[in-house]
């Protein structure tokens, strides 16, 4: 590992930053009683890099990744010592109708590809590796639909940032440098009644929504209600922007007549999604709810800490590599979110990009 400028240690993130992809798999388990299960998903941890390159070999430009988070129980039966600073179970939101539910989930597999058939072998080869040590409780395939498009017909995560700003608002920096390189992804699983939202006119979607449907152009200042859905997700401190960002995927089962996105934000501190639930559910200010709500509601909720490469890799070992403040003097530390100043992972060059098996590449 190497230091930044600001003197923190640049831990390899694991595939967080990423293109979005054209398929995924979401899959969350929860960790079954008993030593052994427990050191299972740990010797995973250390092979999960040669699953990825063996299954990803087979078409390079599938660009197949996985990133893996744990829950707060699930780290701390799996690595002990000290949790990252921002890992606590999910919060459940209660709001009238609206309830934003807390799930079980140890661990979550979020596996992306421009093939399913990748994402799908992937998934084989971790649960063949796990076998009954785990309990899925959660399985989701998603698909890109049209134009970036959710089932509900308007485009989702136009606003995502990219580059380096993708960088700063999901990979965690100085703030906790024992745990830099790594993020906090929040998950959610939403089912629309598409009878519902078929009822209402295009007019009153766009107001939902903050948006036009068929151009994807943000509505107006004047036009914009404040209960729209990119109103009450816009988060703000000092007066900028604090951002998150999204890998949405639509999903359905057509003949049980269920259609679905799934929510996955990864940032650098949770606090921030969960400030943008607290608005949806309860509303900014209290009542002025997301009426997005109206007509989806959560069935899933889950908070994971995504570790860095090395610290993932060190759970195989049975002690997390975690990274360690550089001693350079005169230093500045990396500011907290939402400032920037978090390390930057590699740019994405084909690699399968969950970092190395023990210092080995796809690349060499």
């Amino acid at each position: 590992m190497t230091t930044d400028a600001a003197g923190a240690w640049d831990a390899e993130p694991q595939a967080v930053v990423s293109p979005l992809s054209v398929a995924a798999i979401f899959l969350v388990a929860v960790v079954n009683p008993g030593p052994g299960c427990a050191d299972a998903v740990r010797q995973l941890c250390g092979d999960l890099a040669g699953l990825v390159r063996a299954v990803g070999f087979r078409d390079l430009d599938g660009f197949l990744s996985c990133v893996t988070g744990f829950g707060a129980a699930a780290w701390d039966r799996l690595a002990g010592g000290p949790r990252p600073a921002g890992l606590h179970p999910f919060q459940e939101i209660h709001a009238g109708d609206r309830h934003a539910v807390g799930t079980p989930g140890d661990v979550l597999f979020h596996i992306r590809a421009t093939r399913m058939d990748l994402c799908f072998e992937l998934a084989t080869q971790i649960m063949a590796r796990l076998g009954d040590t785990v309990t899925v409780v959660d399985e989701v395939h998603g698909f890109r639909y049209f134009d970036e498009r959710d089932v509900i017909g308007f485009v989702d995560g136009t606003e995502n940032p990219v580059g380096q700003a993708a960088v700063d608002a999901a990979i965690i920096g100085g703030e906790d440098p024992a745990f830099a390189g790594g993020s906090y992804v929040i998950v959610q699983k939403y089912l629309h009644d598409m009878d519902a939202w078929n009822a209402l006119t295009t007019e009153e979607q766009e107001k939902i929504i903050g948006r036009t449907k068929l151009a994807d152009i943000e509505l107006d200042d004047a036009t914009k209600p404040s209960f729209a859905h990119n109103a009450l997700t816009t988060i703000t401190e000092n007066g900028q922007e604090v951002k998150i960002l999204r890998d949405n995927m639509p999903f359905g089962a057509v003949g049980k007549g269920e259609y679905g996105t799934y929510f996955i934000g990864y940032a650098r501190s949770p606090a921030t999604t969960e400030q943008m639930l607290l608005n949806m559910f309860v509303g900014r200010p209290e009542g002025n709810y997301d009426r997005l709500l109206d007509v989806s509601r959560a069935v899933t909720g889950n908070l994971f800490f995504v570790p860095s490469v090395p610290v993932l890799e060190g759970l195989a070992d049975g002690e997390p590599a975690a990274a360690e403040p550089a001693a350079a003097s005169g230093s500045a530390a990396v500011p907290a979110p939402p400032d920037t100043g978090s390390p930057a992972p590699s740019a994405r060059s084909g690699s399968l990009n969950i970092g190395s098996l023990r210092g080995a590449s796809q690349d060499e």
